[in-house]
């Protein structure tokens, strides 16, 4: 997402908006956080900053209407490319059931990735189902002159044959073995992908935003 002003701990605030055909465009701030709650700050004007328990409210304010039966629909985030997308076809409602909130905490919601060797150029699978895991690819990342020896210590050599491109298809998702990105296999950031002694912008912004 492109415009996610805030990547703490236990939550992200992310700016949305919600569109009324009579009224247009009313910007917003969610914040979501990871035991399943959403606040919905509205911005639709200077004077207003009224505060949502749920994005159901924010999409009543800002079509001044008592019911709105597709807000999923009506409430947006802007992607990377700065495009607006609906709220229904993000990853950021994945704890709602209506107006219950679940967050399953023992859920491992990282899919597989894949870092090439400087050395001979082959794609290796991550698999980021640890915390261990999630180090190694973490640092991996950070080295431009990663190899496949030291990118997971003792598992590859650039002798090796790379995986084939049939398989590479396959991310690790729970739900679909061939996902390009879902709601169960995306993470914007947490304890297990996170790392208090590491230096890193990344790392350094999620845990300093983190609440006391």
């Amino acid at each position: 997402m492109s415009q996610i002003r805030v990547m703490a701990l236990h939550y992200i605030e992310i700016i949305c908006g919600c569109t009324s055909t009579r009224f247009g465009d009313k910007l917003g701030l969610l914040r979501i956080a990871d035991d399943g709650s959403i606040l919905a700050i509205c911005n639709c004007n200077e004077n207003c900053n009224q505060v949502f328990t749920s994005p159901v409210e924010f999409a009543k304010h800002g079509s001044r209407a008592s019911s709105v039966s597709n807000w999923r629909s009506k409430v947006w985030v802007r992607n990377c490319n700065g495009k607006k997308t609906k709220l229904s076809k993000t990853c950021l409602l994945r704890y709602y059931r209506g107006d219950e909130y679940r967050r399953p905490y023992n859920e491992v919601g990282h899919r597989d990735q894949f870092l090439n060797c400087s050395a001979c150029n082959k794609l290796r699978r991550f698999e980021l189902r640890t915390k261990e895991a999630c180090r190694l690819y973490h640092d991996a990342v950070a080295r431009p002159n990663r190899t496949c020896y030291d990118m997971i210590p003792g598992r590859w050599t650039c002798d090796n044959l790379e995986e084939r491109k049939s398989s590479m298809t396959r991310t690790g998702c729970r739900k679909d073995l061939w996902c390009e990105g879902c709601v169960h296999c995306v993470c914007f950031g947490c304890n297990m992908c996170r790392f208090e002694d590491c230096g890193c912008r990344t790392c350094v912004d999620f845990y300093g935003n983190a609440p006391n």
